[in-house]
């Protein structure tokens, strides 16, 4: 990985736009310089910063942490915090802050874990393009990476067997992933289970198919975004449909209304 010279940020502002499940309220990255300190401090919404390369150190609530490399550490609300960058070898990291109802499954994560680059490389990238094919959709693509980072951590926590974990787990797999371009027989590979199986264990369990699962949470976003002021188009995207003409059947089967009815008959 290339070194960027001491001292670097990059931020750009977020909006709130008070979406319901993930709200992102801040992103960026940074080069620290050495010894480089943040803190103590605390707030109100979840952070997650993720180490791209160099260590430090993460004290929480009294508690010390060595993060490196290849790790991220949690703050929560309310959590009183400091971290401070190695005198030899600095961190640089990405973080990403945020709320919402989905937010508070991260109080279940260990407060400093290891996660792969690939998704936080992404964010980086995306900053330093000032999120360039993005234009003012910046909330909706740090939305999107933290469905993408949610799923990552949470479809590997646990080897349990037993069919109302898996069953758990795949219900918190769509709700994380419901806006990328995921099917069924891909769920099933993942978790490597036969998909009749997988299906079966899943409706005994919640009364739904996988499909109905997955369509509800799809189209319950979008009618969300919808009453928010998106567009068909946006909505559609924002929920994992990639062709509008088959988004708009869709929830007028689920509604019985077209997509442009629902949002104009609830102003």
């Amino acid at each position: 990985m290339e070194r960027i010279s001491y001292h670097y940020q990059h931020d750009l502002p977020l909006r709130n736009r008070h979406f319901v499940d993930l709200n992102p309220l801040e992103v960026g990255a940074e080069q620290t310089s050495p010894g480089f300190s943040v803190g103590p401090y605390t707030r109100q919404h979840y952070l997650i910063h993720y180490i791209l390369s160099g260590k430090g150190r993460f004290l929480i609530n009294g508690t010390k942490y060595t993060v490196k490399a290849g790790e991220f550490f949690l703050i929560r609300p309310d959590d009183i915090t400091r971290y401070v960058a190695d005198e030899e070898d600095p961190w640089h990291y990405v973080w990403v802050g945020f709320d919402g109802t989905l937010a508070q499954k991260f109080n279940t994560m260990p407060l400093v874990n290891k996660m792969a680059p690939g998704l936080w490389m992404e964010i980086r990238q995306a900053l330093l393009q000032e999120f360039a094919g993005w234009e003012g959709m910046k909330e909706e693509y740090i939305v999107m990476m933290l469905h993408r980072i949610m799923a990552e951590l949470f479809a590997e926590r646990s080897s349990s067997k037993t069919e109302a974990h898996y069953a758990s787990r795949v219900r918190t797999y769509i709700q994380t992933s419901y806006a990328q371009n995921i099917t069924v027989q891909g769920i099933a590979d993942m978790f490597s289970l036969d998909r009749r199986y997988l299906t079966r264990l899943f409706k005994n369990r919640y009364g739904l198919t996988i499909q109905e699962y997955l369509l509800k949470m799809r189209l319950e976003n979008a009618a969300r975004l919808l009453l928010a002021g998106h567009s068909v188009s946006e909505s559609a995207a924002l929920s994992g449909y990639r062709e509008r003409s088959h988004f708009s059947r869709m929830f007028h089967q689920h509604f019985g209304e077209w997509p442009q009815e629902y949002a104009q008959n609830r102003k």
